[in-house]
C-alpha cells in the first residue's frame, strides 16, 4: 500500500460541462506560460520566491469563445452567434451594476478528501476580459463539493469582450504537491448527480449558507463518491 505521506502528487479530475468540451484545453501553469520565451535578466523577478509561492499550483483557464455582451436600455445582447447560443450560455445578474455570467461551466474534483481551490481573476494577463470585465472570485473545497464554476463578472463599463484562448480566471489549488489532472469527458449521468444538489444554490438567494452547510448537503447523499463512480469510467487518459 502507497505511503501518502510519501506520495508528492495529487490527482485532479477535470472536464467543460457541456456541448462544448471538444474545445476546452487542460488548463496551463500560469508560471511557465507567463515566463516562456522571457529573458530572466529583463524580469528578475522571475527568481522571487514570494512570486514562485503565489503562482504555485496556479492554472489558467481560456475562453472557448469569441463573444460580446452589451448591456443597453435594461437588458443585455449580442450580435455573436445566435439566440439560442445567448439564451444558453448569457444570464444576467443585475443591470445597474453590470454583473452577469458566461457559462463557461469547468469543474475540478480532487481525489483527496480535502483540497482547497481559489477561483481568482487574473493578475498577468492584458486581453480582452480583463480590460472590459472583472470576475467575481471564490473559494472552495474541490474534495467536499462539486459543482461546476461560475464565470460570473462586472462588465467594467458597457460591453463585455472575450477572445478565443483569453486566459479569464486562474485557479489555485492549496497544496506542497504537484497536481496531475486527469480529463473525463461529462456526460449526462454525471449532470443528472450535480443537478441533485444544484437547486440548493439556486434557491438561497435570500437565505445565504456557509460553504459548509453545502459541503455536509452533499455527503449526505455521497454525491462526490457516486460523482468519482462515472468519472472514473470516463476517463480520456
Amino acid at each position: 500500500m502507497a505511503n501518502k505521506f510519501l506520495d508528492k502528487s495529487t490527482t485532479v479530475y477535470w472536464t467543460y460541462v457541456g456541448t462544448h468540451q471538444i474545445r476546452a484545453e487542460e488548463p496551463k501553469s500560469v508560471f511557465q506560460a507567463y515566463f516562456k520565451g522571457k529573458n530572466s535578466e529583463e524580469y528578475q523577478y522571475i527568481r522571487c520566491p514570494a512570486l514562485r509561492e503565489t503562482l504555485k499550483n496556479t492554472f489558467g483557464l481560456k475562453s472557448l469563445f469569441d463573444y460580446s455582451i452589451q448591456f443597453v436600455d435594461g437588458s443585455i445582447t449580442s450580435n455573436n452567434y445566435s439566440q439560442s447560443f445567448f439564451d444558453k450560455m448569457v444570464l444576467l445578474r443585475d443591470f445597474n451594476s453590470r454583473q452577469a455570467s458566461f457559462k463557461h461551466f469547468y469543474v475540478f474534483i480532487a481525489e483527496d478528501d480535502s483540497l482547497i481551490m481559489e477561483y481568482n481573476p487574473t493578475i498577468l494577463e492584458n486581453n480582452s476580459f480583463s480590460k472590459s470585465a472583472m470576475l467575481i472570485p471564490g473559494t472552495i473545497d474541490v474534495g467536499k463539493y462539486v459543482r461546476n464554476l461560475d464565470m460570473a463578472f462586472h462588465c467594467r463599463e458597457d460591453e463585455m469582450n472575450i477572445e478565443e484562448d483569453d486566459i479569464y480566471a486562474y485557479v489555485k489549488f492549496r497544496t506542497d504537491k504537484k497536481v496531475e489532472f486527469k480529463r473525463f469527458l461529462w456526460n449526462d449521468k454525471y449532470e443528472e448527480i450535480v443537478d441533485q444538489t444544484a437547486f440548493l444554490i439556486s434557491e438561497r438567494k435570500h437565505n445565504f449558507k456557509p460553504l459548509d452547510w453545502f459541503y455536509k448537503k452533499q455527503r449526505v447523499i455521497n454525491t462526490k463518491r457516486r460523482i468519482l463512480e462515472v468519472v472514473k469510467n470516463q476517463l480520456l487518459d
